[in-house]
C-alpha cells in the first residue's frame, strides 16, 4: 500500500509540473465573424471585414494603410511571450519589375511586437522586429522565393528579453533568431503599447493567440495543428534528405587550383579583399567596416568552365560570422567574357553582378547571419531572382572545413555539403530567361567573412 501510495504522489506530481509548464494562453482571437476575444475582452473595430478563413472567417481592412482592428496588449508580458497567427497574402505576385510592396499584418504604434512582409519582384521577406524598440528595428527576418497569393501560412513569434532574444517559425519551422553575434538586439525600458493593430488590405489574418513564454517547435506545432498538405515547402526553405554522388559523372578535368604559387596568375579579384596564402590554402578576408573602403569582394577564376560541370572546394571559415557566395555561368548579357572591358567596371558592390551587365546563377551559404536555422539560396541574374532555397550544412564553428559541391547538367542544377543536397533546382528556361550555358566561376565574400578555400576542381560532365 505504501508503495501504491508513493507511486499515486509521484503521478500527482509529475502532472502538476507539466500543467504549470505548459503556456498560458493571454489573448487569442478567432475573428469568426466578430473581435471578441477568447479570455476575455473584446477589440476595437476599425476598417475590419470578415472574409473566409482558414476555418470559418478571417479579418482584413477595407481602408488602404489602415488597419482592421485593434487588440488589447495588457495582458502580454514584455519580458517573454509568443504571438501566432495564420496569414494569407491577397496581394498579386509578383508585383511589377522594380516595385516593391510592403505592409503589415501585425504591428504596434510603440514597443511591442510586430510582423512585416515585403514582396519585391524577385523576392518576398517576413521580418518581425525588435519588441523593445519602438522603431522595431534589428529583429529577426528571412528571405523566400515567393509568397502564393490566397494561401495561409502559420507564422509564430518568440521573445525573451532577459536573452535579447527574437525568433520566428513558420509552420514551425524555426527561420532566424537574434542570438548571432552581429544580428543581436538592443533592449530599452520603453512602454509597452496598449494596443496591437491587425490587418490590412493586402492580407488577412487569422486566429491570433499570444502565450506567456517563449514556446518550443512541438508546442508551436502543436497549436497549428497543421492539415496535410498545407506546410510550406518549396516556395521556403528545402531540406533534402539525400546524399549526392558525382563521381560517375566526371569527365575531363578542366581546373585544378590547390592555391600553390603562383596561384594569383590564375585570378582577378575585384573589390578590397586581403588573401593571403596560409599552408597551401588561400585566404580571404575583408578590410574592417570602419575602414575607408571596406566592401565586399569576388574573385573570378580566369579559366571559363563548360556549359555543364562539376565542381568542387573546401571551405574553412576563421570565424562564424558572414556570408560566402558561388557565382557561375557568368557572362556579359550580350555574351561577353566576363573581362570584356566593355563591360561596367565592377568593384564587389552587389547590384554590379545581379542588376548590372552580366549574366550569371549564384549561390548563398555560410549564411549564418541567425544560428537556428542556416539556410542555402539559389538566384539567377539578371535580375536578382530568387528560384531555390535549401538547408546549409556547414557547421558553425571555426576552424571545421566541409567539402562543397555544385553539379550542372543542362538545367538541373545540384548544390550539396559534404554530399548532403542542399539545393536540387531544374531552371524551366522560360520563367526568367533561357537556361544558362558555360561562362565563368567566381568566389564572394561579404563583409565580416574570414575564409579559407582549398583544392577547387572543376570537371566536364561525361
Amino acid at each position: 500500500m505504501r508503495l501504491r501510495g508513493a507511486l499515486v504522489v509521484v503521478t500527482m506530481m509529475v502532472c502538476v509540473i507539466a500543467h504549470a509548464q505548459q503556456p498560458k494562453l493571454l489573448l487569442r482571437a478567432s475573428f469568426d465573424g466578430s473581435c471578441e476575444l477568447e479570455v476575455g475582452g473584446e477589440a476595437q473595430m476599425l476598417s475590419a471585414e470578415f472574409v473566409d478563413g482558414r476555418d470559418g472567417q478571417a479579418i482584413r481592412s477595407t481602408v488602404e494603410g489602415e488597419p482592421a482592428a485593434l487588440l488589447p496588449l495588457a495582458a502580454a508580458d514584455p519580458e517573454q511571450g509568443t504571438i501566432m497567427f495564420w496569414l494569407r497574402t491577397d496581394a498579386p505576385y509578383p508585383p511589377a519589375r522594380g516595385d516593391r510592396v510592403r505592409w503589415s499584418p501585425v504591428t504596434t504604434t510603440g514597443a511591442g511586437p510586430d510582423v512585416d512582409v515585403a514582396l519585391d519582384f524577385h523576392q518576398a521577406q517576413i521580418a518581425s522586429g525588435n519588441p523593445w524598440q519602438p522603431q522595431h528595428r534589428g529583429g529577426a527576418r528571412e528571405v523566400y522565393s515567393h509568397l502564393i497569393p490566397g494561401k495561409w501560412y502559420h507564422f509564430a513569434c518568440t521573445w525573451k528579453k532577459s536573452d535579447a532574444d527574437v525568433a520566428f517559425y513558420l509552420f514551425g519551422r524555426a527561420q532566424s533568431d537574434t542570438l548571432a553575434k552581429w544580428n543581436a538586439l538592443t533592449t530599452t525600458d520603453e512602454p509597452w503599447a496598449e494596443m496591437l493593430a491587425v490587418g490590412s488590405t493586402l492580407g488577412s489574418v487569422d486566429d491570433l493567440r499570444i502565450y506567456d513564454r517563449p514556446m518550443t517547435i512541438e508546442e508551436i506545432k502543436a497549436a497549428g495543428a497543421y492539415r496535410d498538405g498545407e506546410c510550406m515547402y518549396t516556395e521556403g526553405r528545402v531540406y533534402h534528405e539525400s546524399a549526392l554522388d558525382v563521381e560517375p559523372l566526371k569527365g575531363e578535368l578542366v581546373l585544378e587550383e590547390t592555391f600553390d604559387e603562383p596561384w594569383e596568375e590564375n585570378w582577378v579579384l575585384e573589390g578590397p579583399g586581403l588573401l593571403t596564402q596560409e599552408n597551401g590554402k588561400l585566404r580571404i578576408q575583408q578590410p574592417p567596416q570602419d575602414q575607408e573602403g571596406a566592401n565586399h569582394i569576388v574573385l573570378w577564376n580566369k579559366t571559363p568552365h563548360p556549359k555543364d560541370f562539376i565542381a568542387e572546394w573546401e571551405f574553412t571559415p576563421h570565424a562564424v560570422e558572414g556570408l560566402c557566395i558561388v557565382f557561375f555561368c557568368a557572362k556579359g548579357r550580350n555574351g561577353e567574357s566576363i573581362f570584356d572591358p566593355a563591360l561596367a567596371p565592377r568593384d564587389g558592390t552587389f547590384s554590379g553582378y545581379t542588376m548590372g551587365d552580366t549574366n550569371s546563377y549564384h549561390i548563398s551559404y555560410f549564411r549564418n547571419t541567425c544560428t537556428r536555422a542556416p539556410n542555402t539560396a539559389l538566384r539567377k541574374n539578371w535580375g536578382f531572382w530568387r528560384v531555390a532555397g535549401g538547408y546549409d550544412f556547414i557547421p558553425l564553428e571555426t576552424g571545421v572545413t566541409s567539402r562543397i559541391t555544385l553539379v550542372k547538367r543542362g538545367a538541373h542544377i545540384q548544390f550539396a555539403i559534404n554530399d548532403n543536397v542542399s539545393i536540387d533546382w531544374v531552371d524551366d528556361a522560360m520563367t526568367r530567361g533561357p537556361v544558362l550555358g558555360s561562362g565563368w566561376f567566381g568566389l564572394r565574400q561579404m563583409l565580416t567573412t574570414d575564409g579559407e578555400y582549398d583544392n577547387l576542381r572543376i570537371w566536364a560532365v561525361k
